[in-house]
């Protein structure tokens, strides 16, 4: 008897190990891990069998959504076995939501039960649910949509949606307010909307007068934002335990960073100094090495400079390592870019370009570009701010064209509750110029940008713009302007117009005609504070041969404000808005830590005698 007890006792133990040990392989195939990509899931299914090899690829489908490969992860998705458990069935419901979102499809998301699915999950949930609603411009449930994601967020994504929730009430005209359904016992989302109209009311910027002297216009902010400080202030004290708390000093231009409480910081420049790319190197590195003169009060660096031209990425990270550098400034190239992320050196680095390949670095790594892309968000904001509700965009047929136009769109849908944006391309220099021989005008028409490649769609065009936002160069705008005027058959964007006319950096150049000036009269373009709110003192340290080249001043702006962040790297993290005055705008951080900037507006203004422009916000 007690043999067959033991053997019994046996059987259930080894039963039990095996039980156990199904458990822990589930448990540890069940989790998420952002940094790993695609490319390590499946080698985990690979080498998997059973429940763990479906777990390993529902979260390969996972990363491959996140990497955008939406045609791997629907094929994985599709061999997929159909008895899937219910929590896998679960994760499956909500990838192939991701994926429908993503590519603009529709979803029902009622084949998931909300109050069934533990945080994570709901995560997800409200992502999906958000974008729906967003793509149905159904206001209210947006609003508790952004609740929901707020409570269920994992803490390292807490202030990215805390950022968010905040840039939708703020984007919300009245009308779109009165929308939202605020229960009595609901006192953060009534929080939200009382921060809302309290933020509109008191933060209109009023436009500078031709002739007033700088010190009015410096008065004037001054007396608005000190009343916008104190209708702040009283928000604050009506919800003390807020959650936009975390933000608030944002608001009022409270939340600056401090340089590092380290010693003389040891810092390896890493940029292409020879070499086709030379000039961008070494403008960017001359202006880098002259921040001091412009911030004598924040610390200097030891600054050890590398060539990327000169030598393979391993090698030039064991000289800083070998230099016992702290922090890598560089490299410049995309390609460079995605080698170092790949080869994660344990310097941190900050970048002087960005990547958009879905993987989370594996060591501390923020990015900052003078991004074509970021500049078309920024534009789509200053757009929206000014109560435009239909803006068409003129860009160049290229590749840069349609990210720009993407770029725009995608900003634009966010902050207009799903409002499309819409596109029309122009040909090369000379074929703008051919059809301008031939007196053929550009028609204010357009059609709808598609997300996927930034082309437009098939659906039938559209007028009745409001708004034009012109990507181009200086050159370009010469001939595209009176072709606008000439396909409506009057002036455009010339103050008396319903139309107004908005052009990026890369039309603003030093050197424009006073012809040029009176052809763009009263169009607003965008540029980096260093060129449009240079004092004399300011000029007066900026090279002459970068002075008189705009794109190398850029440049240069880019290396300051590289070298103050460089001094504020231990605090630099995701999501916090306006911590910088920088001279290539105002700087914020989105998402892994990318570096974004809100540039200075101004207007273009003919003046006979001469030619000179007017701040505009």
């Amino acid at each position: 008897m007690k043999l067959k007890q033991s053997f019994y006792a046996i059987v259930m133990l080894a039963l039990f190990s095996l039980l156990i040990g199904c458990n822990l392989s589930l448990s540890k195939s069940g989790k998420y891990d952002e940094t790993k990509d695609s490319n390590y899931y499946l080698s985990q299914a690979e080498s998997s069998s059973g429940n763990a090899k479906i777990d390993w690829q529902l979260l390969a489908v996972r990363a491959l959504i996140n990497e955008n490969k939406l045609s791997q992860a629907n094929k994985l998705l599709s061999e997929l076995p159909a008895n899937l458990n219910a929590e896998q069935q679960k994760d499956q419901l909500l990838s192939q939501g991701e994926i429908a979102v993503r590519k603009g499809q529709p979803f029902n998301i009622n084949q998931l039960s909300a109050d069934k699915l533990n945080d994570s999950q709901s995560y997800r949930y409200y992502s999906i649910k958000l974008a729906l609603d967003r793509k149905a411009r159904n206001i209210n449930e947006q609003a508790h949509d952004y609740l929901s994601l707020q409570k269920f967020a994992p803490e390292k994504h807490q202030k990215q949606i805390l950022n968010n929730t905040w840039k939708f009430f703020s984007k919300l005209s009245a009308s779109q307010i009165s929308q939202i359904s605020a229960l009595e016992n609901e006192v953060i989302l009534k929080g939200w909307i009382d921060l809302s109209y309290t933020y509109k009311s008191n933060n209109k910027k009023a436009l500078a007068q031709s002739g007033d002297s700088t010190d009015v216009v410096d008065a004037t902010n001054s007396s608005q934002s000190a009343q916008l400080k104190q209708a702040i202030e009283d928000w604050s004290s009506r919800y003390p335990n807020h959650p936009a708390q975390e933000i608030v000093s944002a608001l009022v231009g409270g939340q600056k960073l401090s340089v590092d409480n380290v010693n003389t910081k040891t810092v390896a420049l890493l940029l292409p100094l020879n070499g086709s790319s030379r000039i961008f190197g070494n403008t960017i590195r001359q202006g880098y090495v002259d921040a001091v003169k412009f911030y004598p009060q924040e610390p200097q660096q030891n600054v050890v400079v590398l060539d990327t031209t000169s030598l393979p990425m391993e090698s030039l990270i064991e000289q800083a390592q070998a230099q016992n550098v702290e922090l890598i400034v560089g490299p410049l190239l995309k390609e460079e870019v995605i080698k170092i992320k790949q080869l994660a050196p344990s310097i941190p680095v900050l970048a002087l370009n960005k990547v958009d390949d879905g993987t989370v670095s594996s060591n501390k790594m923020c990015f900052f570009a003078l991004s074509p892309e970021d500049e078309a968000k920024d534009a789509a904001d200053h757009i929206f701010a000014q109560n435009k509700q239909k803006p068409l965009l003129i860009v160049p047929q290229t590749d840069l064209g349609r990210r720009v136009a993407k770029s725009f769109a995608k900003q634009w849908s966010q902050i207009a509750n799903g409002s499309q944006a819409y596109v029309q391309y122009v040909g090369s220099i000379g074929t703008l110029r051919g059809n301008m021989n031939h007196n053929s005008g550009i028609s204010l028409t357009g059609r709808p940008v598609s997300f996927d490649d930034g082309s437009a769609t098939t659906s039938s065009s559209s007028a009745g713009f409001d708004a034009i936002y012109v990507y181009a160069s200086y050159d370009e705008l010469t001939l595209i302007k009176p072709m606008l005027d000439l396909g409506a058959g009057k002036t455009i964007g010339n103050g008396s117009s319903s139309v107004t006319l908005y052009s990026s950096s890369k039309s603003h150049v030093a050197s424009a005609s006073n012809d040029f000036n009176y052809d763009m009269n009263k169009t607003e373009y965008a540029d980096i504070p260093l060129i449009i709110k240079s004092s004399d003192r300011m000029s007066s340290l900026i090279p002459g041969n970068i002075q008189k080249d705009y794109s190398l001043t850029r440049l240069y702006a880019m290396g300051i404000d590289a070298w103050r962040l460089a001094n504020r790297f231990n605090q630099l993290d995701s999501y916090q808005p306006n911590f910088l005055d920088g001279m290539t705008g105002k700087l914020s951080t989105s998402n892994q830590c990318e570096v974004t900037r809100s540039l200075s507006w101004q207007e273009y203004v003919y003046e006979a005698s001469d030619q000179s422009s007017q701040q505009s916000e």
